[in-house]
């Protein structure tokens, strides 16, 4: 059953069909400073996304460093607003890619829109804490004393994304944004998550953010087919994301049918809502069709193996829709509709 299944996946393989591609829009990598200052935060707040993983030197550097600021009034905020809001997991960061190099916020009116959990909050007072924080503990002097190490970090990505070329694939697609921005960020204090997140700039600018995390003894990235994976399925979500968003009240009846079937074994990995685990299933859908395209069937297969052991049941389904819409354009929202309603029939 698994070789069929790849033989169907593959057999659509689009290399000769792909449109050429525009100019892509240049991505950016570097450790971002507002990322290890919230990671930092929640980290000392206790939150497990934060902190699990292996002890690597840079892991241990940062408990020495900030253990004394356990008890600020910034984390103390961070486990308030986790305690009354669900902030875990992606909001921290969706929060930090809001901050500019002052760390004060930009756009804040748009946090509420891209995740409910930051309804209701005095984003402008956690913003407040942050800086204090972030003097309070001298979060400069620590990142100055690690910037060999950042180098290091990005000069790994740095090649992963020159072999890849990632955007250029997703813009040909997807189509090119006028407008948009990447960047990728080593993101050494995430634990084992990985996040893909993204900020409307006050010019219209869409700057989407890839953070991969580096769970390694040493603290450095290995690149390999893990890390092309990681790094392509957190770039798919800034392209899918928005737009089954805009959907979702067509997409919500089936959608919940299919999230009903999986509903534990999705919230163990986080995924609690029907919306969470729609857009995972059709980003890791688009990162097995780009695979399939870039690396061939070996990577495929063990891609595949692991989202039907996640529970996504329906990949190789959602990966026919996907090559269709990379070979004709047509919009794949009413046969995504049409396919999970068929599904959710079964």
């Amino acid at each position: 059953m698994r070789a069929l299944l790849l033989v169907i996946l593959l057999a659509c393989g689009s290399k000769a069909q792909e449109p050429a591609s525009p100019i892509a829009a240049s991505t950016e990598v570097r450790v971002d400073r507002r990322v290890e200052l919230l990671s930092f935060v929640n980290a000392l707040a206790g939150f497990k996304e934060y902190t699990i993983g292996q002890t690597n030197q840079y892991r241990t550097d940062f408990v020495n460093h900030f253990r004394p600021f356990v008890n600020h009034a910034a984390v103390q905020k961070a486990r308030k607003l986790r305690a009354e809001h669900g902030i875990g997991y992606d909001a921290p960061m969706i929060f930090a890619v809001h901050l500019d190099d002052e760390l004060k916020l930009v756009n804040a009116a748009e946090l509420p829109s891209l995740d409910k959990r930051w309804t209701g909050v005095d984003a402008e007072a956690y913003a407040a804490e942050l800086r204090a924080f972030a003097a309070d503990s001298k979060l400069d002097e620590f990142m100055v004393a690690h910037k060999d190490h950042y180098a290091k970090l990005e000069t790994g990505f740095r090649a992963a994304v020159d072999a890849e070329k990632p955007v250029e694939w997703f813009d040909a697609v997807f189509g090119k944004r006028e407008r948009a921005r990447y960047t990728v960020v080593p993101s050494p204090m995430t634990g084992t998550s990985n996040f893909g997140v993204r900020a409307t700039l006050p010019d219209g600018t869409l700057h989407m953010y890839q953070l991969i995390s580096i769970d390694t003894p040493t603290g450095l990235p290995v690149v390999n087919d893990d890390l092309v994976y990681l790094l392509v399925h957190e770039m798919a979500h800034s392209y899918i994301n928005p737009v089954l968003e805009q959907h979702a009240a067509a997409l919500g009846p089936p959608a919940e049918k299919l999230f009903a079937q999986v509903k534990t074994q999705m919230e163990k990995q986080a995924y609690p809502s029907w919306q969470i685990f729609l857009n995972e299933s059709v980003v890791r859908a688009t990162t097995i069709v780009y695979l399939g395209d870039k690396k061939g069937s070996s990577t495929v297969a063990v891609a595949l193996d692991r989202e039907l052991a996640a529970g996504f049941r329906w990949t190789p389904e959602l990966v026919t829709l996907m090559r269709a819409y990379q070979k004709d354009h047509t919009d794949y929202v009413p046969r995504l509709v049409a396919l999970l309603t068929e599904l959710g029939q079964r």
